[in-house]
């Protein structure tokens, strides 16, 4: 049997009808979205309009003001002559148009003359570039002459014209900028041949790339001290206060008066390993007024040039009373300290060495290594070794934590002592000599082991002399 025909003509008008429905919606759709297209183009024009007419209304309102503080960009090269009508004053006794006497001389008539002054003054124009509003005022000179005749030079209309001196706020001269300065005090004790250095601060710092910078201040004795001490990081200041001292002795006064004092002040880069250079101070001992009851200040300004220091003072210069009596140099070594009073610990840093003794005539170079000893009450208690580097000027730059005693340290039987040792390859290894850091070591270790104590948690560096081992702590 074939379909019915009238459910094939009813599915017919079915499928008709969703075809229309769908066609009138895909038209309604098609006309929302225009009507919103519309829509929005008109509201961008209403806005666009709107600021428009804001704009003008603001350029009018300020189209005064501007015009009253903005100064044109030159004066006239050349002054151009401007023609002033000349004026005369009619004398007592005649009329102008034959009107009759102007009256009696008084004080209606005088009025009256300037009231013609006024009328009759002429008008000069200015270039609108100059930009500066300058206020005219005229006064007339009527001087009466002898047998009623009256001189017309005299009667010529003088205008004043009086220049505004005045000037905005934000076109003023800027002030000279401010140079960098340091700020230090110098002190010599007499009995301990002491001299002591404190850095107070450096004022207006340059800015860089931000508002503040973190800068620090090297403090070297020249010739002796070539590798420097420095102070605490100061952070976010143009102004930075350090207010920290630095001690260099054994020295007389008159030995004293030959070294000269470098202070170099250096600020740390955002994004950069290398610290920039900002200035220096080279500050002649000779220079200072020394009083052993009282200390001296000074603010100096910093200079942009760098001073090169040369290489081989470090190794040449520095030398104390028990190197200066040995006939050979066994070396220097360079150690920094540091005491952590919270921790109670202290931390070395066995950074260098230079000029080391030879101790055999092989061609070959040597390696060296540091043997640090802790010491309490003549005993032992801790031991520490750097690494072997090879040659006469090795680097190690090892550091190493040791724990001590709570209390006061000053109070403490503490020693350092600092072995270099000389390895060999067929034989015994060697001790070249120590060095000795502690409360009854001599003068260069003593010294040392003050400045540990009472710089508190800023490193202390100094060069020391390797001495001969005979030198040992004492209980």
């Amino acid at each position: 049997m074939g379909p019915d025909p009238a459910s094939v003509k009813s599915m017919s008008l079915t499928v008709r009808d969703a075809s229309e429905g769908a066609v009138d919606f895909q038209a309604l759709l098609g006309a929302g979205l225009a009507l919103l297209c519309f829509c929005l183009l008109l509201g961008c024009a209403v806005c666009w309009r709107r600021n428009e007419r804001r704009s003008q209304s603001d350029r009018k309102s300020q189209a005064p003001s501007s015009a009253l503080v903005e100064l044109g960009p030159a004066l006239p090269s050349q002054t151009t002559a401007v023609p002033i009508q000349q004026e005369y004053a009619e004398p007592e006794g005649e009329t102008a148009d034959g009107n009759g006497s102007l009256g009696s001389p008084g004080t209606g008539s005088l009025q009256r003359s300037r009231l013609h002054g006024r009328a009759s003054c002429p008008s000069i124009s200015f270039p609108q570039k100059l930009g500066l509003f300058f206020k005219a005022e005229q006064s007339w000179e009527c001087q009466p002459a002898t047998c009623g005749e009256t001189d017309k030079s005299s009667l010529v209309t003088h205008p004043r014209i009086h220049h505004s001196s005045t000037m905005p706020g934000s076109l003023s001269l800027p002030s000279p900028k401010q140079r960098p300065q340091l700020h230090f005090i110098l002190f010599y004790a007499q009995p301990e041949a002491t001299l002591t250095v404190t850095v107070i601060g450096v004022s207006h710092l340059p800015k860089g790339f931000r508002s503040s910078r973190d800068s620090y201040v090297k403090v070297y004795l020249l010739p002796k001290f070539i590798e420097p001490q420095r102070t605490a990081v100061r952070r976010k200041s143009l102004n930075p206060e350090f207010r920290q001292q630095f001690q260099f002795g054994r020295y007389r006064l008159e030995e004293l008066s030959g070294f000269t004092l470098r202070f170099a002040v250096y600020v740390k880069e955002f994004g950069s390993f290398r610290d920039s250079f900002i200035g220096e101070v080279m500050f002649p001992c000779a220079q200072a007024t020394w009083d052993s009851e009282a200390a001296s200040s000074y603010t100096r300004e910093l200079s942009t040039t760098k001073t090169k220091l040369r290489k081989c003072l470090s190794s040449q210069d520095v030398s104390y009373g028990a190197a200066s009596s040995q006939g050979t140099s066994l070396g220097q070594l360079f150690l920094l300290l540091q005491y952590q009073a919270l921790a109670n610990r202290i931390k070395v840093l066995v950074r260098k060495a230079e000029n080391l003794g030879r101790l055999s005539r092989m061609p070959r170079v040597p390696d060296h290594y540091v043997v640090v000893h802790l010491y309490c009450d003549g005993r032992v208690v801790d031991t520490k070794e750097t690494k072997s580097v090879a040659g006469y000027s090795p680097v190690w730059n090892t550091p190493f934590l040791f724990s001590v005693p709570a209390g006061d340290i000053q109070e403490q039987p503490l020693c350092l002592a600092f072995t270099v040792v000389q390895a060999r390859l067929y034989t015994r290894n060697c001790a070249l000599g120590r060095v000795l850091i502690g409360p009854q070591a001599p003068e260069a270790g003593l010294l040392h082991w003050n400045e540990m104590c009472s710089r508190g948690h800023v490193e202390s560096a100094r060069w020391h002399v390797i001495q001969p081992n005979g030198f040992s702590p004492s209980p």
